[in-house]
């Protein structure tokens, strides 16, 4: 019974020890997805985004018609690209010579509805890689030391720099060729390609605003790798002890060795006795 019972417990450990492997490994991947993708996000979210483009970028001039109505096609904008189902996109604006004009042509409009679509797509990439992320952090913790859960959160956080790297190299070698790629691999016609001339979509979020954005999120997204890697470095070495089965120092039981009992010396037998 002893042989069966410990063969039932090596294969218990053992298929435990692959579900941590895997789920180490599936988490350092799925950090970067998270984040970006998080911070992509908050980015597409926020209308302050967009008017920072509006403003910048002397958009009311290109396009001719006043910033205050353009500001106010952002909302418009925003809420069509964020919400579940917004229904078609119409944006009627005054222009300077005070006569109303659809903000978007046809092309754009369809343009802007692929866009959608990808954003859409975003947003349930994002969810489901906070999900995964999520339930992989408790289900480490709950199948294995706090230390295992920190070299990985460790691990991926050398990744995530490892991939802004990367992009970030391509960024600043050829920005253009980069984001002319993004285009190709992300849609399937070539409604993107505008004038800035004469399609406001371009002149509203022209291509410095694009660098600024991919910059931007960026660096959020090395901040927050670098205060995971900072907390999971700490944890790390303040409980390096565990490594080799030791008890971390400040767990130690301070008078542990006072009550130790110690050998006791049998006392001296009486002389009378022993004659």
């Amino acid at each position: 019974m002893d042989i069966v019972s410990g063969s039932a417990s090596s294969k218990k450990e053992a298929g435990l020890g692959l579900f941590r492997s895997i789920a180490f490994t599936v988490l350092v991947l799925a950090i970067p997805v998270a984040l970006v993708a998080t911070n992509i996000r908050f980015a597409v979210s926020d209308v302050r985004v967009y008017d920072y483009s509006v403003r910048e970028y002397s958009a009311a001039a290109a396009a001719d018609i006043p910033e205050s109505e353009l500001i106010s096609a952002n909302r418009d904008l925003r809420s069509y690209l964020t919400s579940d189902d917004p229904g078609p996109l119409h944006i009627v604006v005054t222009n300077a010579r005070g006569e109303d004009e659809d903000l978007f042509n046809a092309r754009e409009t369809v343009h802007l509805a692929d866009v959608r679509d990808l954003v859409q797509g975003l947003f349930t990439v994002q969810l489901l890689a906070v999900a995964l992320t999520l339930t992989l952090v408790v289900a480490l913790l709950a199948t294995g030391p706090v230390r295992v859960l920190a070299q990985a959160l460790l691990y991926g956080s050398v990744f995530t720099v490892a991939l802004a790297g990367a992009i970030g190299a391509i960024a600043a070698l050829g920005f253009d060729g980069a984001w002319r790629q993004f285009h190709f691999l992300a849609f399937t016609n070539d409604l993107w390609k505008l004038s800035p001339a004469n399609d406001h979509l371009i002149q509203m979020f022209p291509r410095d605003f694009w660098l600024d954005m991919t910059v931007l999120i960026g660096a959020f997204t090395l901040l927050q790798v670098l205060l995971i890697a900072a907390a999971s470095t700490l944890y790390l070495y303040r409980t390096r002890s565990q490594e080799d089965g030791e008890e971390p120092a400040g767990h130690r039981a301070p008078f542990r060795r006072a009550l130790e009992p110690r050998h006791r010396v049998p006392p001296p037998r009486p002389r009378h006795l022993t004659r």
